[in-house]
């Protein structure tokens, strides 16, 4: 059998199987001129992105504003388009690129600034996935990604990040029960086509009210930034898993 890639689109392509998921998913599509029309239609605002790329590189978005008018957002960088032909050119440019298109998820704030969270799930040999940790990445001003690097943004605790958002009123217990229940059925649909990975950090969003999705699974996600949280107790539960002999990985 052949080994499976490790892009984006393939990873939600086979959480996309799972009928428990699908409710968790926000519709993604490979980018095309006719994909991208459908779906800016259907949503109003949309992200492209590459499919193997990480660290919100190459993230884009794209809104509609009026009846004739499109703003496409690169890093803080801001223009409009206002004909259909250039835009379907700036479309079928990045669509060489393999790049794949997503509902963009009405992410809830903190003063203003969206946030999502990195949830990182683990298993030791022969144990059944845990969550080890979930923090809150609050993007920079201006940006519409939270990778740190790129937009200046910050780590906070999930808590932190609910108690001064819109879904302060909610219940930060139930919150964090629906987190952890869908990034585990995430893990579990993923691992027996990737059997020799143990550490998954789901990047995972809420929306303005409440709503759990997953944005993407990556495989070799960064532990150190944990230590950016004052504390460090999740960082080394999550060292200590990488510990106990690992299995061996098929490049």
């Amino acid at each position: 059998m052949t080994k499976l890639n490790t892009s984006k689109w393939t990873k939600y392509k086979l959480l996309r199987k799972s009928s428990k998921l699908s409710v968790n998913l926000p519709e993604t599509a490979w980018l095309r001129e006719s994909s991208f029309w459908r779906m800016i239609k259907k949503y109003g605002e949309i992200i492209i992105k590459p499919t193997g790329s990480y660290g919100g590189n190459g993230v884009i978005r794209i809104k509609k504003m009026d009846s004739s008018t499109y703003e496409v957002q690169d890093g803080a960088a801001k223009k409009s388009f206002t004909q259909y032909s250039q835009l379907n050119a700036y479309i079928k440019k990045k669509a060489l690129n393999n790049n794949i298109i997503q509902r963009r998820i009405p992410l809830a704030t903190v003063n203003d600034r969206p946030f999502d969270l990195r949830v990182m799930v683990q298993r030791r040999l022969d144990s059944p996935w845990e969550v080890t940790g979930k923090l809150a990445k609050v993007a920079g001003k201006g940006f519409i990604v939270t990778n740190i690097r790129l937009s200046s943004g910050k780590v906070v605790s999930l808590d932190y990040a609910l108690k001064y958002s819109e879904l302060k009123k909610m219940r930060a217990a139930d919150l964090h029960s629906q987190l952890d229940k869908v990034a585990l059925k995430a893990a579990q649909q993923l691992s027996p086509y990737y059997s020799w990975v143990r550490t998954m950090g789901i990047d995972m969003a809420l929306d303005k009210e409440g709503n759990v999705w997953i944005i993407e699974v990556n495989f070799a996600p960064m532990l150190e930034l944990f230590l950016k949280l004052k504390d460090k107790s999740m960082f080394q539960k999550m060292k200590s898993f990488h510990k106990s002999k690992p299995i061996n990985r098929v490049n």
